[in-house]
C-alpha cells in the first residue's frame, strides 16, 4: 500500500469506530432523516462492556439523525423490584435491599447490581425516583409506574422531538455528506489520478474548509444546550481538525437531549406501521406472557400499562396479540409448537401453550 491508502485506510477506521456508541444493553435507536419512515437499530447485546454494548450507528450517506429509546427498565413488584439487565435477563430487589446511587451514568441498585443509563442526568433521576418509590406502598408504587408509562408512551411528543432533531441536524448532516463524498470519494480518485500533487493539497485543503464549516455549524447548533455537551468548545476544536469528528459531529446535537428517552413504541409517528406493530407485538408477548404465565392469571404490571396505551391509541387486541389458527399446542411467549399432551413451554419458564382452536 501507498502512503495515501494507508492514509485513508486509517481514516476509514477511525471514522467506524466514531459511528461507535456504548449504550444500555436494552436501548432502541431509530435512524431517519424527517417526520416519517425511519428504522431502528439495536446494539449487540451479546458483547458486554461496562454494561453496556456497542451499537454502531447510520454509517453511510445520506447521514441520518438519531434518537433514543428505552424499554422499562425498572418494574416494581409487590415485595421487590425487576430490573431489566438485557433483552433476557431480568433481576429482583427486595425493596430493604435497594440502596440506589448514582455515579456518572452508572446507576448502582446495591451491593451487586448496576445499570448504564445514557447520561448522568438520568441516573441521578432514577436514584431520586426509586428513592421516593422505596417508600410507598405497594398501591402507590404501582399508581407511580402507570404515571411513568403513560408519560414515556407519549406518541406526539416523541415524533415531535424526532422531527425536531432532524430538522436541527439537517444543516449538519448535509456538511457531512458532502465531507464523507470528498474525503473517501473525491481525494482518492484525485490521488489515484494525480498521485501526489498540488492537486491533492488542493482537494485536502477543501476538506479542512469543509471541517472549519462544520465546526461553526455544530458550534451554532448547540447554543441552546451547550451546557449538557461537555467540553463543547474543544470538541468544536476537534472537528475543526480531524475528519472523523467532523463526519458525526451532529450525534452530539442528537444524543444530548436532557428529556427522559421514551419507551421504542411512542416512536409510532415515525416508524413504518408494518414494522411498529411488530415492535408491539414483541413487547406485548414479553409483558404478558412471562415465565410462569397461565390463562387464569391477572395481567402483570407492564401488560396493563401496554394495554391501556394500545386502547388510546385504538390498536385492536386481534392486531397487537393475536392468535394464530395452529393445529398443534402453540407458546403464546416464543411461537414454537409442541405436540399433543404438552401445557408448558419450558423454554419460556413454564408459559401455558394454548391449545388449538377448533
Amino acid at each position: 500500500m501507498t502512503d495515501g491508502q494507508t492514509l485513508l485506510a486509517v481514516f476509514v477506521l477511525l471514522y467506524l469506530i466514531e459511528c461507535l456508541r456504548l449504550v444500555p444493553s436494552t436501548a432502541w435507536m431509530a435512524a431517519g432523516t424527517g417526520t416519517s419512515g425511519w428504522s431502528t437499530l439495536r446494539p449487540w447485546s451479546r458483547l458486554q462492556i461496562a454494561s453496556g454494548s456497542p451499537l454502531l450507528l447510520s454509517p453511510l450517506p445520506p447521514m441520518q439523525a438519531h434518537a433514543l429509546a428505552l424499554p422499562w427498565l425498572f418494574v416494581p413488584g409487590q415485595d421487590s423490584l425487576c430490573v431489566r439487565l438485557t433483552d433476557s435477563m431480568s433481576v429482583g430487589i427486595a425493596w430493604d435491599k435497594l440502596t440506589p446511587r448514582a455515579e456518572e451514568s452508572m446507576l448502582h441498585l446495591d451491593s451487586v447490581t448496576h445499570v448504564r443509563l445514557p447520561s448522568k442526568t438520568l441516573a441521578e433521576l432514577w436514584q431520586q425516583r426509586l428513592s421516593e418509590w422505596r417508600e410507598l406502598t405497594p398501591d402507590q408504587r404501582r399508581s407511580a409506574f402507570l404515571k411513568h408509562a403513560r408519560a414515556s408512551l407519549d406518541t406526539q411528543s416523541a415524533s415531535k422531538n424526532g422531527a425536531a432533531t432532524a430538522q436541527h441536524t439537517k444543516a449538519m448532516r448535509l456538511c457531512a455528506t458532502i465531507h464523507f463524498m470528498w474525503c473517501f470519494g473525491i481525494i482518492s480518485v484525485v490521488y489515484a489520478r494525480f498521485g501526489d500533487s498540488p492537486a491533492v493539497l488542493a482537494a485536502a485543503g477543501v476538506l479542512l474548509l469543509l471541517q472549519f464549516i462544520q465546526s461553526w455549524l455544530f458550534l451554532r447548533g448547540t447554543r441552546k444546550n451547550a451546557a449538557v455537551i461537555p467540553h463543547r468548545r474543544w470538541r468544536a476544536l476537534g472537528i475543526a481538525f480531524l475528519p472523523q469528528l467532523a463526519m458525526r459531529a451532529y450525534d452530539a446535537v442528537n444524543l444530548s437531549g436532557e428529556a427522559e428517552p421514551p419507551h421504542p413504541l411512542a416512536w409510532r409517528g415515525l416508524l413504518d406501521e408494518k414494522r411498529w406493530m411488530e415492535h408491539a407485538r414483541h413487547f406485548w408477548r414479553e409483558a404478558r406472557y412471562v415465565p410462569g404465565w397461565t390463562q387464569n392469571e391477572a395481567l402483570p404490571l407492564e401488560a396493563e400499562a401496554l394495554q391501556k396505551f394500545f386502547r388510546h391509541e385504538s390498536v385492536a387486541e386481534a392486531e397487537y396479540d393475536p392468535h394464530p389458527t395452529a393445529k398443534l399446542p402453540i407458546c403464546p411467549r416464543c411461537g414454537s409448537e409442541f405436540q399433543a399432551g404438552i401445557t408448558t413451554c419450558s423454554d419460556c419458564g413454564g408459559v401455558e401453550l394454548r391449545q388449538p382452536t377448533v
